[in-house]
């Protein structure tokens, strides 16, 4: 680390007293630790079938001494999520944050659930450089960096932190989502000018809060956020906090490249599902044109046009082509998010052989955007065999290609054989209900 970023450091470092203070009397996200005997927490992009499919080609087993950092890890839903997931491997998971509180909840729900595979740390990310934690094969950062003075700063430091192979998932705010929020925030400040304590500015934030008329820019898109049912916790975290940016789509691919990182993809199917001009524009003509902008312009529409993408986040890495491919034969195809899909697929077109030359639409409610996902099926000849195939979930495209021939038996051109599975495979991929592992890794145990 060179002169001048010591001194940057130390500089952040002493300028987010006021953060850690905050975090200090209102750990985030509300948690009790006895919770813990009861449920754990499903966090969306976290799977180790998910940081597989997206981030290491397919082929990571998340063995031989795999390590993940949780960078500002609060009170520990993450690290409990990648503890509970690697409690049975050699992996190393690695908890940070500044929030004494806060880790001592996380600390407690891991002794709860009898996790001994965290190593805990009670530090800023950005004193990262004189910690001496080694080099991870991934980093979470969830919610953290928009709260640094220099984010750019903090994403330099963690991707310092990162092996050749590293990846890392992050979230930041985005700005159009959340601009009832910034109104608040604003509001905030000047009803509080006068506070002399936190105490007394969640005081003053909940009469604002119930006197709010229908017309506030915050109470039309309310239904977006739910940090006000974590009570004064979530009070301050959303319209009190004293350091808070938010990104738009273009400044995040440029936060992104600044760092020089590659920007993956969006770990969340619900941002990938909002962010297809497809979904909004019914003028085909307008559509043709628009298509044919770079993808950043394209997406940078679509948040417009949603209105209600609260935060990115998205799957950085050092290396460039991470995604497994549906090229690679050697892929195994699994559904992870709808138990059974390929059973039903099969047998419904099973029962209707006259669907071949045409397509099935299959839709199902999402739990998480409160919308209803759809996904166009074209069906030709061998298509219900290829689900028929992936119903045990352990056969690679290889094994379901020649199993596929075998069956109908005649012989398909490889080409034309990918081509078709990728048109009915990659949607259910992009809707965040298929991945692809490779042939020598074993199906991750969803916990």
């Amino acid at each position: 680390m060179t002169k001048k970023n010591r001194k940057e450091t130390k500089k952040f470092v002493k300028d987010i007293k006021a953060v850690q203070d905050q975090y200090l009397d209102y750990p985030y996200p509300l948690r009790d630790p006895e919770d813990e005997k009861k449920r754990l927490i499903w966090i969306s992009g976290s799977y180790l079938g998910e940081l597989n499919h997206w981030l290491y080609s397919g082929k990571e087993s998340f063995r031989d001494g795999f390590r993940i950092l949780v960078a500002g890890a609060g009170t520990g839903d993450a690290v409990i999520y990648f503890a509970e997931q690697l409690k049975d491997t050699n992996a190393q998971i690695v908890y940070l944050d500044f929030s004494k509180t806060s880790m001592d909840i996380a600390k407690e729900r891991a002794k709860i659930r009898g996790l001994k595979n965290i190593k805990w740390v009670n530090d800023s990310i950005l004193n990262i450089p004189n910690l001496k934690l080694g080099l991870f094969d991934h980093i979470n950062c969830i919610g953290v960096l928009h709260h640094l003075e220099d984010p750019d700063l903090g994403l330099k430091i963690l991707k310092d932190s990162l092996t050749e192979k590293g990846c890392m998932s992050l979230m930041v705010y985005a700005t159009y989502g959340s601009t009832g929020v910034y109104h608040m925030q604003t509001l905030m400040q000047m009803v509080n000018k006068n506070a002399t304590s936190r105490a007394e500015e969640v005081k003053n934030g909940w009469a604002i809060i119930n006197c709010l008329p229908s017309s506030n820019w915050y109470v039309r898109g309310k239904d977006l956020m739910n940090d006000l049912t974590m009570g004064d916790v979530g009070m301050y975290d959303l319209f009190l906090h004293k350091q808070d940016r938010s990104y738009t789509i273009p400044e995040l691919y440029d936060f992104v490249a600044k760092a020089g990182l590659h920007f993956i993809d969006f770990s969340h199917y619900q941002s990938r599902v909002f962010l297809r001009l497809e979904n909004y524009i019914t003028d085909q003509a307008l559509l043709t044109e628009l298509k044919k902008r770079d993808l950043v312009e394209q997406q940078a529409m679509c948040e417009i046009i949603s209105g209600k993408i609260i935060n990115h986040s998205f799957f950085v890495s050092k290396q460039k082509d991470t995604i497994a491919s549906f090229d690679d034969l050697d892929n195994v195809p699994y559904f992870y998010t709808i138990n059974g899909l390929a059973k039903q697929i099969y047998d419904y077109l099973e029962a209707n052989s006259n669907l071949v030359g045409g397509s099935i639409n299959y839709s199902w409610k999402s739990p998480v955007i409160c919308d209803n996902l759809n996904v166009s099926l074209p069906v030709v000849n061998f298509t219900k065999y290829l689900f028929k195939y992936m119903i045990s979930e352990t056969l690679s495209f290889r094994e379901i290609f020649n199993a596929i021939i075998a069956e109908i038996g005649e012989k398909i051109d490889d080409k034309l054989l990918i081509q078709n599975i990728k048109n009915t495979l990659m949607p259910f991929e992009k809707a965040g209900v298929l991945l692809l592992r490779h042939k020598n890794v074993d199906l991750f145990k969803k916990p």
